[in-house]
């Protein structure tokens, strides 16, 4: 939820007995370039002092701490240019880190405040350097090695997950901000009674926690799975899932874009709905009106999940998006992949290891690996092109192929879905051979020549290596090149 009270919000920090590393106070000045290295200096004094946000103030003196008012505008500054300053900032902080813009008045005065969230994955840096405040001073991050190290261990230690939401909040307000409801229908519980209990559970989950003053924070985790509506959360309000249906191969015509308001977990069936209902055609089989799928609802609900689950929630201002061709889905969110795309089966990694945890316990995706398993054999039941993994610096985006037959396929998709099979042999404790490859490719004997030169084509690339170096050419079998 946005701050919907900033006049309280300002008296609270000047409650402050001084300016602290995660707060600075200006009058009018609103040099960019400045305030761009405190928006690295304070995120990352945030992190350093446990501290949810950070913030810059103008309208307040430093000194006499008097509220004097000021001339800045935030939604109206610039960067260097004609380019406003949210956008100028958002390219030149790196990683990025959510900034709420707040102009308001108080007591006929105008005042504005920047309030930022700390980076939950490395140490904030503007234009390439990074700053952290020194006492109420502002200074190069590289100049002070003991904070610097410190700030990468906090970096390491602290999860988005468990970071602040929505602070201070009474029960009957989290009550009404999380689907609590559809959470416990997902458990296959009863709700308990009193409210209190409701609560004890979502503490359990760790998606809310007491502020040891009568109220609750929701955290992160809950906002996340549980939201009625993810607007209502700033360091979240961007990581809505978006649904675009293009009309034919590329990104020509469109439909109007579908964005989705609530929680990844109370939302995620009827989003797998929607994205089934939007790519499957209906077609003439021997005479009679079929709705076919392009792809398997199996595969896309484990990517889906996956897109959700392992997306840098850091990254902010985008959220996974799903754009559904005519001939594919794909499926991308932000943040590029900790494993290399050819270990994607075999090896385990998540920047989100409590929301994983916690959309498995709901039953919403596969055992940590297990999904994309499933996903490969479902691609394979159907004998459709096998998926395709596109990393790059900022985000991954993975592609389901829709039915194509064997001679359409191209050299590389044929060498991809080989090498996949593999995998899958592999995992389920067998061997690939050229019999396998047919079966998987639906073809027949007929076509050995044709499966053995893409068998060639992979060892020659290395992704596939035999299983037994002595054996010979008849009943050749093969495994992935890390298996050995």
């Amino acid at each position: 939820m946005a701050t919907k009270q900033p006049c309280r919000l300002l008296d609270h920090l000047l409650r402050e007995s001084a300016e602290r590393e995660w707060l600075e106070f200006k009058v009018n000045n609103c040099n960019p370039q400045e305030i761009g290295e405190y928006v690295s200096a304070l995120a990352n004094a945030a992190m350093l002092c446990d501290r949810d946000k950070s913030y810059l103030v103008f309208g307040v003196e430093n000194g006499s701490r008097s509220k004097v008012g000021t001339e800045i505008v935030l939604s109206k500054a610039r960067g260097k240019g004609a380019e406003g300053l949210a956008n100028w900032l958002s390219r030149l902080v790196e990683p990025p880190v959510a900034i709420e813009y707040l102009d308001f008045e108080c007591d006929g005065k105008n005042f504005a405040i920047m309030c930022i969230e700390p980076s939950y994955d490395r140490p904030v840096k503007f234009s390439g350097t990074a700053y952290v405040r020194v006492g109420e001073h502002k200074k190069k991050l590289a100049d002070h090695i003991e904070l610097e190290r410190a700030l990468w261990l906090a970096t390491n230690r602290r999860k988005f997950e468990d970071a602040v939401a929505l602070s201070h909040q009474p029960l009957d307000e989290v009550l009404s901000l999380l689907d609590w409801k559809s959470y416990f229908a997902l458990t296959g519980e009863e709700a308990p009674v009193p409210d209190t209990e409701i609560l004890r559970k979502l503490e359990k989950l760790g998606a809310v926690r007491s502020n040891m003053e009568g109220g609750f924070d929701i955290l992160n985790l809950g906002a996340v799975l549980l939201a009625n509506d993810v607007g209502n959360f700033p360091s979240i309000k961007g990581k809505a899932v978006r649904v675009i249906k293009y009309k034919g191969l590329v990104k020509g015509k469109s439909e109007p874009e579908q964005e989705g308001k609530r929680g990844y977990a109370v939302g995620f069936t009827n989003l797998i709905k929607y994205i089934m209902r939007r790519s499957t055609e209906e077609v003439i089989v021997d005479g009679v009106r079929r709705n076919v799928p392009l792809c398997p609802e199996e595969a896309v609900r484990e990517v889906v999940a996956n897109a959700l689950i392992h997306q840098d929630f850091t990254n902010g201002g985008t959220g996974p998006v799903v754009e559904i061709y005519a001939n594919r889905i794909e499926i991308t969110n932000p943040g590029n992949s900790l494993i290399e795309t050819d270990r994607m089966i075999d090896e385990r990694r998540s920047r989100n290891e409590k929301l994983a945890a916690a959309m498995r316990t709901l039953g919403l995706c596969e055992e940590r690996g297990g999904g994309l398993d499933r996903t490969l054999i479902a691609i394979e039941n159907s004998h459709l092109p096998a998926l395709q993994f596109i990393p790059s610096k900022d985000s991954m985006r993975v592609v389901l192929f829709g039915a194509t037959s064997f001679k359409k396929m191209s050299k590389l998709d044929k060498q991809r879905a080989c090498f996949f099979h593999c995998i899958i042999r592999w995992i389920s404790h067998d061997y690939m051979s050229n019999s396998s490859l047919r079966a998987r490719f639906d073809l027949p004997q007929e076509e050995y020549q044709t499966v053995s030169s893409i068998i060639a084509a992979e060892l020659k690339a290395g992704r596939i290596v035999p299983a037994d170096p002595m054996q010979g050419k008849k009943n050749a079998r093969y495994v992935p090149y890390w298996a050995r």
